[in-house]
């Protein structure tokens, strides 16, 4: 692959000699005048060897977890700046720096809505009701649907969001097979593996209390990166005026419209921003925190994280065009990294995407562990104590680090899937989860019709755009389906719940809940319905149960994953 000067017109071969006497780390030169740094992969693979080291040390730390708080949510004692980073760097993965900057390249400005724009506007919405979410006290999700409408919408819950959480982190992992693989020059399938292997070894051990602190440190990484890129890219152009002259004769004229892409990614805008409001990671940086102000502290402080990330990978991708008339094969991260910067530039920015990948892959594979723990504790039925809680969870981890594998290495076309994943989730789910804390007069029949019309049509959608001969009378694009889909959930969800026997004291209690409940108040709760499922469940089989599996009645560490709000006895009430 041969590279062009920006400063000059003319071309040269990348990664030829080292010559001390160039101008600099990132500068262009006369033709004749100016050789190549090496980027020997050992670089890359010594950075990463003493990177992942950092990451394994840290998982030791404190690494004790004695309940499912403790494994899923840290023991509600970190920081909310901390968790904030957390949010932001899972998140943002290192795939959406890739994905951003490209765009950022060939569309400019407008290319912010493809995911800068869904996440300011999920992180806003969730400033407001972050506080609600931390009160009901319930580990995730689907604890807080089982408070709401019942246990039947808590595990179609966690169906939808396991699925959604492994095909996140297996897009994810495509993305890093393909990074390193571009780098090391190595097998895209082990490429994949090496990072899989690092992941399931500090979040198994240390669970959310690891993923926190590595998160923390990995974001800073990812920062730094990306700084690295936006200023190497500009140098490496020639400055703000040679990026203005491409943009003015090569790019369309709207390029520095910001609003100019939101229409076009109207979809984006929509099946992203909703999704990403009411996915796991957001609602469990919500319920880690140690208060509802602290829930709100987090959101506000992400937001402050976001905006600026997201300008910077634009920026980024606009300073490059002065670099890359196109985007170039392997992208302009990775080329500008393991092409045209320093070594120890060059490693930087490796790092740095790297570390953002590896962290949404861990959030994702802590998540699915927590719903594959939810479901299995329903299918028991009978008391899981904290320990087998925490075990269970490492299992689920295995599984989820299994399945994600399988589908990053069998379907490399998972960012496709992970599009699916995310119009079944907010057409499905949205309305069932955010209407939910506001409507009292909502049911369980309700919110079941509601998750079933509005995934089941975004499902039939996507088999019609994969080329199956299904019959349909709409416009099948993404815009389309995606407000048929909210709509019809809407619609489902109302009309159902409307028609059908309110259930007035769950709805009361979870109101209350909501607004002003504690820990201990939401463990009351859950043992209550608990209770009520039960023995429905007993005059249904004509025999006596042993339990939901879902919390006990009485002794330590009877309470299960997804329901037990502080982790303490909930036995002593």
């Amino acid at each position: 692959m041969r590279a062009t000067c920006a400063s000059t017109g003319s071309t040269r071969a990348p990664r030829r000699s080292s010559a001390p006497s160039s101008p600099g780390p990132w500068q262009c030169s006369q033709p004749g005048k100016r050789k190549e740094h090496p980027m020997n992969p050992l670089w890359f693979v010594l950075a990463l060897l003493a990177y992942f080291g950092v990451l394994i040390a840290l998982s030791f730390y404190r690494r004790r977890a004695d309940s499912g708080t403790d494994y899923f949510l840290g023991g509600r004692t970190m920081p909310a700046w901390m968790l904030a980073m957390a949010f932001a760097a899972s998140w943002y993965g290192g795939n959406s720096a890739l994905i951003s900057i490209d765009a950022a390249n060939e569309q400019g400005m407008g290319s912010w809505w493809v995911l800068g724009g869904p996440t300011v506007i999920a992180v806003v919405a969730l400033i407001f009701i972050g506080p609600i979410i931390r009160r009901i006290g319930v580990l995730s999700q689907d604890g807080v649907m089982n408070m709401r409408y019942g246990r039947l919408t808590g595990t179609l819950l966690s169906l939808v969001m396991g699925i959604y959480m492994v095909v996140w982190g297996a897009s994810q992992m495509v993305a890093l097979g393909k990074f390193f693989a571009a780098f090391f020059g190595i097998n895209f399938v082990l490429a994949v593996l090496i990072g899989i292997v690092v992941a399931i070894f500090y979040a198994t051990i240390g669970g959310f209390r690891a993923v926190v602190l590595t998160e923390t440190i990995q974001f800073g990484l990812l920062l730094l990166g990306l700084l690295i890129t936006l200023v190497g890219a500009l140098i490496l152009s020639g400055g703000f005026e040679p990026v203005m002259e491409r943009a003015t004769t090569e790019r369309p004229d709207d390029y520095f419209n910001l609003f100019a892409g939101f229409t076009p990614n109207i979809a984006f805008v929509v099946s992203f921003a909703l999704a990403f409001l009411i996915e796991g990671a957001a609602w469990q940086r919500m319920q880690a925190g140690r208060t509802p102000r602290d829930a709100r502290k987090t959101a506000s402080y992400a937001l402050s994280y976001f905006i600026p990330l997201y300008f910077l990978v634009v920026a980024a991708g606009i300073a490059s065009i002065g670099v890359f008339p196109t985007v170039p094969e392997n992208g302009v991260v990775a080329t500008l990294a393991g092409e045209r910067f320093w070594p120890i530039f060059g490693v930087l920015v490796f790092i740095g995407i790297a570390a953002a990948i590896m962290s949404t892959i861990c959030t994702t594979l802590n998540l699915s562990s927590l719903y594959m723990t939810e479901l299995y504790t329903k299918i028991k039925r009978n008391r899981v104590s904290d320990k087998q809680k925490v075990r269970v969870g490492m299992i689920g981890t295995l599984i989820a680090s299994v399945l994600g594998f399988l589908i990053a290495i069998r379907l490399p076309e998972a960012l496709i899937l992970l599009g699916l994943a995310s119009e079944i989730l907010a057409a499905g789910m949205f309305f069932p989860m955010i209407l939910g804390l506001f409507w009292r007069r909502a049911n369980q029949k309700g919110a079941v019709a509601g998750i079933i019309a509005g995934s089941g049509f975004t499902i039939y959608g996507f088999l019609v755009e994969l080329g199956l001969p299904l019959p349909y009378f709409w416009p099948n694009d993404g815009p389309t389906r995606i407000f048929i889909g909210l709509g019809l959930s809407l619609i489902f969800y109302v009309a159902v719940s409307l028609m059908t026997k309110p259930d007035p004291e769950r709805s009361d209690r979870f109101m209350h809940q909501s607004r002003k409940g504690t820990d201990e108040s939401a463990e009351q709760i859950v043992r209550d319905h608990d209770a009520a499922d039960d023995a429905a469940y007993e005059a249904r089989n004509g025999r006596n149960g042993t339990g939901t599996g879902v919390t006990g009645t009485s002794g330590p560490g009877a309470s299960a994953a997804g329901t037990t709000a502080s982790g303490t006895d909930p036995g002593r009430d």
